[in-house]
């Protein structure tokens, strides 16, 4: 863990550089509201090597690999105002970067009608996560080279800016000793319900202004005929 620690704080400079980098590409991107990164910090990433025992000791973790085997060092947040934007955030991340595993799209029971959803994806290569309590993002992974010798992985994940309010929320809330606490669990699941509310009067209102829209251009179009 000394090892880790040492070689790690070494690092955190060059990852720096590579988040500014990454943000620099997705802030252009049309449909993105904003963005946010963060690189962990170097107690943060021993504490969660700690808390992950077993499964990192499986892979026998050391100071040569676990730039390799921590794939969140670097985090990237991509926050969109509507539901239905992540479709095209995706195809813009894809053409971009090469992604390192299938992304993962993580959704609510009871957000979409499945058969809608699976027309949806029929062109996209994406995993689809159904997330009990109510988890909602779309997780990418990605490589990066910080040096000629050091490589490591970047996660990427989109959301709104209604599934951002309500993950930060719980996660301050529950995170990492709270989880199973029934009445905190309860209530930041009506929560999450009114954010997944939120979210779809979102599109509804972005469908409305559309038909409003057209219907305005259609009694223009005829007063001047």
């Amino acid at each position: 863990m000394n090892k880790i620690y040492a070689d790690y704080c070494k690092i955190v400079p060059l990852l720096e550089k590579e988040a500014e980098h990454i943000v620099s590409k997705l802030i252009d991107i049309p449909l993105v509201h904003s963005v946010r990164r963060r690189v962990k910090e170097p107690s943060h990433l021993i504490e969660k090597i700690i808390r992950k025992g077993v499964k990192y000791h499986a892979l026998n973790i050391d100071v040569t690999n676990y730039i390799k085997i921590v794939t969140d060092l670097i985090g990237i947040r991509i926050l969109h105002l509507f539901k239905d934007d992540w479709i095209n955030l995706h195809k813009n991340i894809t053409d971009i970067w090469e992604t390192k595993e299938i992304p993962q799209l993580n959704v609510r029971r009871g957000d979409y009608n499945m058969k809608d959803l699976e027309d949806q994806l029929k062109d996209i290569d994406c995993e689809v996560i159904i997330r009990e309590y109510g988890y909602r993002s779309v997780h990418y992974l990605i490589g990066a080279h910080i040096s000629k010798t050091k490589e490591t992985f970047i996660e990427i994940q989109a959301r709104t800016v209604f599934e951002e309010a309500w993950s930060e929320i719980d996660h301050i809330i529950r995170y990492p000793y709270d989880t199973d606490n029934p009445i905190l669990t309860e209530y930041l699941a009506i929560f999450n319900r009114i954010a997944g509310s939120a979210d779809e009067m979102g599109m509804f209102i972005k469908k409305l202004k559309a038909e409003v829209g057209n219907s305005g251009k259609r009694e223009l179009d005829l007063k001047f005929k």
